[in-house]
């Protein structure tokens, strides 16, 4: 069983991964970048870790919030 410490930094590494992807992919600041993240159905969904979407990859993350940025979240949907 992973801890709730364990979940905790995932969660964040995660985050600060997508949001130094978004700087780098979308040429965002880190603000815009990390307010652009926080409005997405994908980080409400990191945040709860009964999902355990902290245990996906970051490149699987990554896909999951470009098609939800490009009006395609179905991916979420069923996850």
């Amino acid at each position: 069983m992973v801890s709730s410490a364990a979940k905790k930094r995932a969660i964040r590494s995660l985050s600060a991964y997508l949001v130094e992807r978004l700087m780098t992919e979308k040429n965002l600041s880190r603000d815009t970048a990390l307010e652009t993240l926080m409005k997405t159905l994908l980080y409400e969904m990191l945040m709860d870790p009964e999902t355990d979407m902290y245990l996906e990859s970051r490149e699987s993350l990554w896909e999951y919030l470009t098609d939800e940025m490009n009006g395609k979240p179905e991916k979420l949907l069923i996850f």
